[in-house]
Order: structure tokens, then C-alpha cells, then sequence
């Protein structure tokens, strides 16, 4: 059962880190909608309840920035107000050691790091997928809107993937398709109507793996019904899925079944794997960081000078992730490397920080 001076803290954890949570994300919303104002006012089917449903999918592809950036400032923010009132000297002059004083801060960065894993898990890959569709269909004057790919793929329910070049509206046509219906056979068809009651091929080609591991064609037809296909609900039509719009699941059996993967695709998966399971734990090391700061007894700390560092650390901490995840999937280092090493150094260096604090504090 949590003691008051523990739901004390926790309240003042909560309110300063959903306010700053709250103005950053506001911020940002503000600029985004700044950039797209032109098409949600010009484009009629745009309601509010789309603009609101926009912005919470924005939140939930941001979040893995914006939690940990609001918990480092509600951090420092609570152990300053705290020191400067006297109350952690308070606490600690009535026999709280300052580590149980710090559990209400762990706590919640814990329960920040299982939200970023489970929307890295489970809703970031649907949100980035919903994000495309909302922009393909009412941002005109962006260059999101605007994007043209390659190459599309629809993945069907039994894993096996259509891949057309171009999609005839009027005709309901995809046009220059692949069916990969397995690593061993392969279908090629100038078009293929799109009702996915009764799908019909034309120019259809069958190939199939011989003996030799070539393709060979087997058979062909003019016309061809494709009364097999189990589609997918929800056909995205969406090019390449990239690697680091998966879900930490799919990555994890992309890398299971590395004899279906390629050598240059294998380390992409592997990096954005290591990437998506370490950057979570971003929320517990910024406690592990900025705690210690907040902690020494001065009349004069200088708090500003310590916000300024510890916002461009975070951010310093980004910009190198970022540059980490560039060097692991074109393999300059090991994905292995690459990923964790920045991290792990971060917190060995910032824990003995935080050790060395924590023990010379009076308890």
C-alpha cells in the first residue's frame, strides 16, 4: 500500500509530466497543422472526428520521442521543487533512504517503457499504415500526397503476396502483376480485376522452379480465375512495407527465417529489431540520468544550465541512435554494436553516477 509521501510525489510526477507531455505534443500538432491547413479547409470530406483520429495516430508514431522527453522534464522539474522546499532533506532526516525516495520516478518510467513496447508492438504499424492512407487521400498539396511507388504489394492471409506496378481506377484493374504464390512458383499477368469475389487474370503465365533452381513456364492462358486468392480485410496496397515501420513480432520472424531472407535484408531487420526492443528504455535511463543532478544540497544550483544539458544530451542521444541504426543496416558495424553499445555505455557511466549520489546521500 502506497504511504502519502509516495502519492505525493506520484501526483506531482503526474501532473507536471502530462502538462509538458500535453504542450509538446500541442506544439507539434500546431506546426503539422500549420503545413496541412490548405487541405483539411479545401477538402469537404474532412470532419473533425478525422482531424482528431489524425493527430491521435501522430501521437502514437511520436510518442517514443515525446514520453521519455516529457518524463526528463517533469523529472528534474519534481526533484528541484522538492529540494528547494527541503522536503527530500525531510524525507531523508526521517529515515527514507533516497533510492525508496527515487522509486515513484522508476515506477513510472517503467510503465512509460511497457507503453512505447506495446505501441511499438501493436499499434505504431497499423497507426503508420492508417497515416498513409489519411495522407494518399486528402493531402494534395504536400509531397506525401503526392508520392508515387514503384511497386505495390497486397499480402494475402495465406503469406503469399500480389505485386502490381499501376492500379486502373476506372477499369478496376491492376496492371503488370505478380502473384508469389511461393518461393517455388511465381504467376505473371498483364492485368487482374480487383473484385476480390472472383478475380480474373489476363495473359497469365505459371512459372515454376525446375530441378535446376530456374524458372520455367508451365503453362498459359488467356484468361485465367483466381477463385483461390484468400485476401487480406484490409488490402493496403501499399508499396514495400520498410523495415522500421514493422511490428517488433514480424521482425522478430523475419529473423527467424533467415533462409528467407537476403544478405543485405537480414541486417536491416536485425538493426531496426535491436533498435525498436532498446529505445523503450529510454524512459528508465533518463530517471537513471537526471536524478542525480537534482539531488545535491547548494543555495544556488544552477538550474537552468542543467536543463539546457540535459535536453541536448536527449537529443544529442537521438541524433546518435539515429546515426547508429544508418551504420548497422549497411553493416559499417554490427547491428549488435552499433545498437546497444551507445546505450549500454550510457548507462554503466550514468548508474555509477547514480550510485555514487545515492550512497553519499544522507540516509
Amino acid at each position: 500500500m502506497s504511504k502519502l509521501w509516495e502519492k505525493y510525489i506520484l501526483t506531482e510526477i503526474f501532473k507536471v509530466f502530462f502538462l509538458f507531455l500535453g504542450c509538446f505534443f500541442f506544439l507539434y500538432a500546431m506546426i503539422d497543422y500549420s503545413l496541412h491547413m490548405e487541405d483539411f479547409i479545401v477538402d469537404k470530406r474532412i470532419q473533425f472526428s478525422h482531424i482528431a483520429y489524425y493527430y491521435l495516430l501522430q501521437f502514437i508514431k511520436r510518442s517514443a520521442l515525446l514520453i521519455p522527453l516529457a518524463l526528463l522534464v517533469s523529472t528534474l522539474k519534481v526533484l528541484f521543487g522538492m529540494n528547494a522546499r527541503r522536503e527530500l532533506l525531510a524525507l531523508q532526516a526521517s529515515g527514507i533512504p533516497i533510492r525508496k525516495i527515487l522509486r515513484p520516478f522508476f515506477s513510472i518510467a517503467i510503465l512509460c517503457c511497457l507503453f512505447n513496447l506495446i505501441s511499438l508492438q501493436f499499434f505504431l504499424p497499423s497507426s503508420l499504415n492508417h497515416l498513409d492512407h489519411f495522407r494518399e487521400k486528402h493531402f494534395k498539396h504536400c509531397r506525401h500526397g503526392k508520392r508515387k511507388e514503384p511497386i505495390h504489394v497486397l499480402p494475402l492471409k495465406d503469406r503469399s503476396k500480389i505485386l502490381y506496378q499501376t492500379l486502373d481506377k476506372e477499369k478496376n484493374l491492376y496492371l503488370d502483376v505478380f502473384w508469389i504464390q511461393s518461393i517455388d512458383e511465381i504467376w505473371r499477368m498483364r492485368s487482374l480485376s480487383t473484385n476480390p469475389e472472383e478475380p480474373v487474370g489476363t495473359y497469365v503465365d505459371h512459372l515454376k522452379r525446375n530441378k535446376e533452381g530456374n524458372f520455367e513456364k508451365a503453362e498459359s492462358f488467356d484468361t485465367y480465375s483466381f477463385s483461390g486468392f484468400r485476401w487480406q480485410k484490409d488490402p493496403t496496397g501499399k508499396g514495400y512495407i520498410p523495415l522500421e515501420n514493422r511490428s517488433i513480432s514480424g521482425l522478430f520472424h523475419l529473423l527467424k527465417e533467415k533462409a528467407k531472407t537476403t544478405a543485405y535484408e537480414y541486417p536491416q531487420a536485425l538493426t531496426y529489431f535491436l533498435f525498436k526492443c532498446t529505445m523503450p528504455l529510454l524512459c528508465i535511463l533518463v530517471v537513471l540520468a537526471s536524478a542525480p543532478w537534482c539531488l545535491r544540497y547548494a543555495r544556488n544550483q544552477p538550474q537552468l544550465l542543467i536543463y539546457a544539458i540535459a535536453l541536448f544530451t536527449f537529443v544529442s542521444f537521438f541524433a546518435l541512435m539515429d546515426a547508429a541504426v544508418i551504420l548497422g543496416e549497411n553493416q559499417i558495424f554490427s547491428p549488435y554494436v552499433a545498437i546497444l553499445l551507445p546505450p549500454l555505455l550510457l548507462t554503466l557511466c550514468f548508474s555509477f553516477k547514480y550510485y555514487k549520489t545515492t550512497r553519499g546521500a544522507l540516509s
